[in-house]
């Protein structure tokens, strides 16, 4: 029998063919669980793209429209997954953003708000919402992606990214405490330089703070990494389906980094 045999899950942000989510998503299929794979309208194609590969796979999958700042939409969306199968076990927080500037005086309102409410307020209701299905069922898990910027600092990282990812993982903290006791447990997973385009975001990031070409950015942040080299979506993946299943039982209220090396500690 698969490790998630029965078991049904959430994967938010899972748009991208090379993405974190589809990963993600991929992963916990492999190990028997029912994927709800969302994005937002916009990524409609990518994501039913996604959900289509799975079941090609064998795998059971189902696309969800939703934008995580909406409350209502959120909502909505976990009652689409209830309805269809019955409960919530799973729920895995990959949607993030990362705008804004490394230049504290030049980061607007609109960068603020607009991290904020996809990185912490979006997660965190998601969170608010699959807590009563995972009670009602005996218990749940709970992972949320943060960034190693959310555990450790590194110069020319956007301000409001790394401060919501930290954030994020306060709240998470905060959160594991409140749940134990109802069966739930919620972790962090903290990444490092993922090989996906938003890699290639934080590299141009780097690249203007520093005064650098994209492809010197590159190079310096993958000296930075004791392995050498950013991770594979996929090796991300296995970290937070570990901590979602039965083998991460008495793991709960962790940010844990999985990053070549880099800012080791949890």
């Amino acid at each position: 029998m698969k490790l998630l045999e029965g078991k049904i899950a959430i994967v938010t942000g899972a748009t991208k063919a090379k993405g974190l989510g589809k990963a993600i998503a991929v992963k916990l299929a492999e190990q028997g669980a029912k994927v709800a794979l969302t994005g937002r309208t916009s990524s409609k194609e990518g994501v039913e793209a996604n959900v289509a590969e799975i079941k090609a796979s064998g795998g059971e999958a189902m696309a969800i429209l939703v934008d995580v700042s909406d409350s209502a939409q959120v909502d909505a969306a976990i009652q689409q997954v209830a309805d269809a199968w019955g409960q919530v076990d799973i729920l895995i927080n990959n949607a993030g953003v990362g705008f804004g500037s490394a230049v504290l005086t030049e980061n607007q309102d609109r960068d603020w708000d607009g991290n904020y409410a996809v990185n912490v307020k979006g997660t965190m209701e998601l969170c608010r919402g699959v807590i009563p299905y995972m009670e009602k069922s005996g218990g749940g898990s709970i992972v949320n992606v943060s960034s190693l910027a959310g555990t450790a600092v590194s110069f020319g990282m956007p301000y409001p990214y790394v401060a919501t990812k930290h954030a994020l993982v306060g709240a998470t903290k905060v959160l594991a405490l409140e749940v134990a006791g109802k069966g739930i447990r919620a972790n962090v997973v903290a990444p490092g330089a993922i090989n996906t385009d938003m890699l290639q975001q934080a590299y141009a990031a780097i690249a203007e703070a520093e005064g650098i070409s994209v492809e010197e950015a590159g190079r310096k942040e993958n000296a930075s990494i004791p392995l050498g080299r950013p991770a594979e979506p996929s090796e991300i993946a296995a970290a937070v389906v570990f901590l979602a299943g039965p083998d991460a039982s008495f793991i709960t209220g962790i940010a844990l980094p999985v990053a070549g090396g880099m800012a080791p500690g949890i």
